[in-house]
């Protein structure tokens, strides 16, 4: 089969490769749509992606969607011919972690497209890839490829959500106006949100953001941002996520927060960085991690076929998969787009 294997920083390769064979309880898809993440970005921009580093060339890619066309032994053969979104997160199911339902956390994860296991797990840049049956969610009639491949994404927003306790009726800010933001942005209206404004240093997913319905959009970059915020959210936002990854938005989140407010820390930071602590308890502020999702790709499947949270103004451009290194320098250049799909 034909896939997109990276070998290193700045550098993935078109190569021919044999196809996987699925092995018990597995299944072979005919992969139909794979979306750059943020973490590709990373691992093709850095040749990591936080503290993963490949050891080995591998494939990336986990936000898939596609057509099952084969099953291994003991696989469920009721999946054949189903188009399915594919669910990355393989848990071992018997650590403490997986025990206590937190399986995001499971020290034994293996993922798709991702170095974070030895040996690494090849993903969806690919004309196929094997995957579970039970990672396997049937799509709803209607659901058309580009939205079912948005639904690891939005399992992340979902997850990120639900470490807040609930949404509704608070105020929420949103750092940060890529993929995670402006599904996080969708998830907190969803989710009965009584204001959301998002905040980013660019125009463009600061307009896309009101015209999705944001009550209102921060520019990052304005010396008097909290003057603006004051003007959405008088005493400070109930929640804020953090989704830009940006060190300088540590910082933005604990000074826009409430206080007894919540921070959520969603989008990865290149390096440890620094937070005035005693701000965090003066003001009883509770700053929580999000990683990944657990329990939540089914909720973001239904949010999806429901209609509650559309996708189709955030996927901006689809390439062929062989044309993989335009589709990831639009992806990177983050020029009028929000995600770049791919399209074996």
């Amino acid at each position: 089969m034909k896939a997109i294997v990276l070998y290193g920083q700045r550098d993935l390769r078109a190569e021919t490769v044999p196809t996987p064979q699925p092995a018990a309880g597995e299944v072979l898809v005919r992969v139909r749509r794979a979306g750059i993440c943020g973490s590709d970005m990373h691992y093709f921009l850095h040749g990591r992606a936080g503290s993963f580093v490949p050891k080995r060339p591998f494939i990336l890619g986990h936000e898939i969607a596609g057509e099952v066309v084969a099953a291994g032994p003991g696989g469920d053969a009721n999946l054949l011919g189903k188009r399915v979104a594919i669910d990355p997160s393989m848990p071992c199911g018997y650590c403490a972690y997986c025990r206590e339902g937190r399986y995001n956390l499971c020290i034994n994860m293996r993922f798709y497209g991702s170095a974070s296991t030895d040996p690494h797990v090849d993903g969806g840049f690919a004309e196929y890839a094997v995957a579970p049956a039970a990672n396997c969610h049937v799509l709803p009639e209607g659901l058309d490829w580009t939205a079912a491949a948005m639904t690891e994404p939005l399992s992340v927003c979902v997850h990120a959500a639900m470490r807040v306790g609930t949404l509704a009726g608070k105020s929420v800010l949103v750092i940060g106006g890529g993929a995670i933001g402006q599904l996080t942005a969708l998830v907190a209206r969803a989710f009965g949100a009584s204001r959301v404004v998002l905040s980013d240093i660019a125009e463009f997913p600061r307009a896309l953001a009101v015209e999705l319905g944001a009550d209102g959009a921060l520019d990052a970059a304005d010396p008097d941002i909290v003057g603006a915020a004051e003007a959405l959210a008088p005493e400070g936002f109930h929640v804020v996520f953090e989704a830009s990854g940006a060190p300088p938005a540590v910082s933005a989140a604990i000074a826009l927060a409430r206080r007894g407010g919540t921070i959520v820390q969603i989008g990865t930071l290149p390096a440890d960085v620094t937070a005035p602590l005693n701000t965090i308890m003066a003001r009883e502020l509770s700053y929580l991690g999000s990683f990944r999702f657990a329990n939540a790709f089914g909720i973001a499947l239904d949010l999806l076929s429901s209609g509650r949270v559309s996708v189709d103004r955030l996927v901006n451009a689809t390439y062929p998969l062989a044309e993989m290194d335009a589709a990831m320098a639009r992806a990177v250049g983050k020029d009028g787009v929000i995600k770049v799909q791919v399209e074996p």
